[in-house]
């Protein structure tokens, strides 16, 4: 998902202002991600729904699918 986020450090991580009420889904349009490319989504460690309510302040991540076998 870095390629959203050119120069994202992960030591450091990224702060961004969000509305109150926002979801994942919101965050994630905010730095174009398409929810295709998604296949995890981390809140605060925690699996979480593109439907879920932020309330700023908690670590998200977005993994892709890995391929493998």
């Amino acid at each position: 998902m870095r390629k959203y986020l050119p120069g994202y450090n992960a030591e450091t991580g990224h702060s961004v202002e969000i509305e109150p009420g926002s979801t994942i889904r919101d965050v994630a349009r905010l730095f174009f991600i398409p929810e295709a490319e998604v296949k995890l989504i981390m809140l605060d460690g925690v699996s979480a729904q593109w439907d879920t309510v932020v309330s700023g302040n908690e670590r998200l991540a977005f993994f892709p699918p890995v391929g493998g076998g």
